[in-house]
């Protein structure tokens, strides 16, 4: 799987910035899971305030569109951001507590 930034644009009134970016990818289309660690490598950012929203395979390629948000601080990741997506990127956090157990 390779990532390339399309594009970067900060938001200084939601203290974020945001990402546009492709996925070439091998075989079914990449996870939540694994779009965020690697784009949280790619970017040498924390992972908690990573929050991909989205991953949209291009018909008929492997290669998929997505757009990611990194946040400045967790308390306004908090307070803009939906609860269905923060479920969304919890998912890796549930899956290492699982397996500790």
């Amino acid at each position: 799987m390779e990532i390339k930034i399309l594009s970067d644009r900060y938001n200084p009134l939601l203290k974020r910035t945001e990402y546009r970016f492709i996925v070439d990818h091998d075989g079914p289309t990449p996870t939540f899971k694994e779009v965020k660690l690697k784009l949280a490598a790619i970017l040498n950012a924390n992972k908690d305030l990573l929050i991909v929203e989205k991953i949209v395979e291009e018909a008929g390629m492997q290669r998929a569109r997505g757009y990611a948000k990194l946040y400045d601080n967790e308390e306004m990741l908090k307070l803009v951001e939906r609860e269905h997506i923060l479920r969304k990127n919890k998912i890796e956090e549930e899956t290492v507590a699982e397996e500790g157990e």
